[in-house]
C-alpha cells in the first residue's frame, strides 16, 4: 500500500507545451509550470494501463472540471481588475477543492495500488515527493522544494 501522496502529475502523459496565460493583476500566482519528474527507465509506463471505474473517472474528470473552468474564470477576473487574491481563496474553500482534489488522488491511487507492485509504486511515490508545494514562507523555498 502506498502512502497516498500521490500527484495527478504521477501518471504518464505527453508533455504538452505550456499555454501561455495572462499574468494576473494582484501579486498573488494562479498559474505555474509544474516540474517534469524523470521515470526510472526500467518502468515503462508508456504502454501500462491501470483500471479504474467509470463512475470514479466520471466523478474525478466533473470535478477537475469545475476547477479548471471556475479557476479560469477567475484568472481573467483577476486580469480585469473585479477580483482579488481573496476571491480565489474563498473559491476554493466554499467549493471544498482540497477534499475533491485528495479524493481524486486517492481514486489514482487505490487504482495504481492495485495494478502495480510495491517496488513500482515506491518508485512512484518518490517521483511525486519531488514535486513543488507552497510554503508559507515567501522568503525560504520550501523543505520540499531541495533542487
Amino acid at each position: 500500500m502506498t502512502c497516498g501522496h500521490r500527484l495527478f502529475c504521477c501518471l504518464h502523459t505527453p508533455a504538452a507545451a505550456p499555454v501561455p496565460q495572462p499574468a494576473p493583476a494582484s501579486n498573488v500566482t494562479i498559474w505555474a509550470e509544474a516540474p517534469t519528474l524523470e521515470l526510472n527507465p526500467l518502468m515503462d509506463m508508456s504502454s501500462r494501463e491501470i483500471r479504474i471505474p467509470l463512475n470514479e473517472v466520471v466523478a474525478v474528470l466533473q470535478d477537475l472540471n469545475e476547477f479548471v473552468v471556475s479557476l479560469d474564470r477567475l484568472g481573467s477576473r483577476q486580469a480585469s481588475g473585479t477580483a482579488d487574491e481573496h476571491t480565489v481563496g474563498k473559491f476554493i474553500a466554499d467549493w471544498d477543492v482540497a477534499q475533491r482534489l485528495a479524493r481524486a488522488r486517492h481514486v489514482i491511487s487505490v487504482a495504481l495500488d492495485q495494478e502495480l507492485s510495491e517496488e513500482q509504486n515506491a518508485e512512484i511515490d518518490a517521483l511525486c515527493e519531488q514535486g513543488r508545494f507552497y510554503t508559507d514562507n515567501a522568503d525560504h523555498p520550501s523543505p520540499d522544494q531541495s533542487t
